[in-house]
């Protein structure tokens, strides 16, 4: 069976390569379309073996992903995106699976890496991260899941959606079934905080511009709403939240915690009490992000007691769900405790000591304070997460080392800033200083 590569890309220079290795001896062709790229992406394709072909963009992922599949000459269809990955080890799952003649599609497993154990999304709640493959293992938490990505290419395979586009739909009209697939796709689109953030406002207009569409359609409120509660559109969150219910009548878990936050930051936390209500005793896996919402409502609301005891409840069921402790030590700062505020984030890095979230806690709690301690904690910090800090980390502790008269070992660190973050005008700036003395 011949097995073709599909993909659909725009300035993913950064990432291609690495993707398009991650399959060479799976695939039989590569196509690669490209919606508008800058950068050298193109070429890089090109020079990975792919057939390159340009599309003018639509505002709709889902007719780029259709042209893609439409370029593709195989049996069988692999759909990838640049920052996605596949162990080699598991090439053989794959070509297996794509010889059953029975078989229309398959969902692949599909975890999704995070930065922090601070997430939680429709799936469930970030877990830790135990997978050995590289460069997976560096990051402290996933979300699993399941990815409908092999495809036969039979009667036309079609996406809907103009953003989070499925080819779901297509496989239920045509009653083909999605069989289960131990291969896993790894993905670390999520880890570049900033890109993603970057990219959301785009996929809010495009998610707006769908439930307008479909005004009817679940679906289309929940892409909304994942994509607003990023840019923190409280307004949003809680119109598509509660469009969701109104099509539904009952929802995920993830549609009650989003309404909820966004009540809460619009100043109505006895309403967010209230929004969460229909859930509390539902849907287990959810349980500390709901209490940990639950806290948030009653510090707004004053209850500091209250608040701190949920959060010790929520710690207490899940130890490794970062928000729990962020949230705790914010109320016990706000109450004037920064030593316990500070204990309780090194409780739980003592639970995942590369939990980039809590570091950032930790480093801005203590240099909030003039905290003497703040040093040695970026330099921590920087030994376990060296690409977290935006380079603050890595500064401040240059910083100090160049006011001890230490330039040689500033420099280092500084060095070291600018392999995490190449490029960085500020930390090059910083490092022309200390290295002329002039800082």
């Amino acid at each position: 069976m011949k097995l073709s590569l599909a993909m659909i890309v725009k300035n993913e220079a950064d990432n291609l390569e690495k993707c398009l290795q991650s399959v060479m001896g799976l695939v039989d062709e590569m196509v690669v379309v490209d919606t508008g790229s800058f950068d050298d992406t193109i070429n890089i394709a090109k020079k990975c073996g792919a057939r390159v072909e340009e599309f003018v963009w639509t505002d709709s992922f889902a007719e780029a992903r259709n042209v893609s599949l439409r370029y593709c000459t195989g049996d069988w269809i692999l759909i990838l995106d640049a920052d996605e990955l596949i162990d080699h080890a598991e090439h053989h799952l794959i070509r297996q699976a794509i010889e059953n003649q029975d078989a229309y599609g398959y969902r692949l497993r599909f975890n999704n890496y995070l930065n922090s154990g601070s997430f939680f999304g429709i799936g469930g709640l970030a877990q830790l991260n135990d997978v050995a493959f590289e460069p997976a293992a560096s990051f402290s938490h996933l979300i699993p899941g399941t990815k409908l990505v092999l495809v036969k290419n039979q009667n036309n395979p079609e996406y809907i959606g103009r953003i989070h586009e499925e080819l779901t739909q297509w496989f239920e009209k045509n009653n083909y079934e999605a069989l289960p697939l131990e291969a896993t796709i790894h993905h670390f689109g999520k880890v570049d905080e900033e890109r993603e953030l970057e990219k959301m406002p785009s996929y809010l207009r495009l998610a707006k511009k769908d439930a307008v569409d479909q005004p009817d359609s679940s679906f289309a409120q929940y892409n909304v709403l994942q994509s607003a509660i990023v840019l923190k559109e409280w307004p949003t969150v809680l119109e598509s939240a509660q469009a969701y219910l109104r099509i539904e009548g009952f929802g995920p878990a993830f549609v009650y915690l989003a309404g909820a936050q966004a009540l809460i930051a619009m100043g109505k936390p006895e309403e967010a009490l209230a929004f969460l209500a229909p859930v509390e005793k539902l849907e287990v896996q959810f349980s500390p992000a709901l209490l940990v919402v639950k806290a948030e409502a009653h510090y707004a609301l004053g209850n500091l007691d209250s608040a701190v005891e949920t959060c010790l409840i929520a710690i207490d069921e899940s130890p490794d769900y970062t928000s729990s402790y962020t949230c705790l030590s914010k109320i016990l700062e706000a109450s004037g405790d920064t030593e316990n505020a500070r204990k309780i984030l090194e409780a739980g890095l003592d639970q995942n000591t590369v939990d980039q979230n809590l570091w950032e806690a930790l480093v801005g709690l203590s240099a909030k304070y003039k905290d003497p301690r703040v040093t040695q904690d970026a330099w921590h910090a920087i030994m376990s997460v060296p690409t977290g800090g935006q380079g603050i980390w890595h500064m401040l502790v240059a910083h100090v080392l160049y006011r001890q008269g230490d330039i040689a070992e500033a420099t280092k660190v500084l060095d070291m800033a600018l392999v995490a973050f190449p490029g960085n005008f500020e930390i090059e700036d910083m490092k022309r200083k200390v290295v002329s003395g002039q800082l």
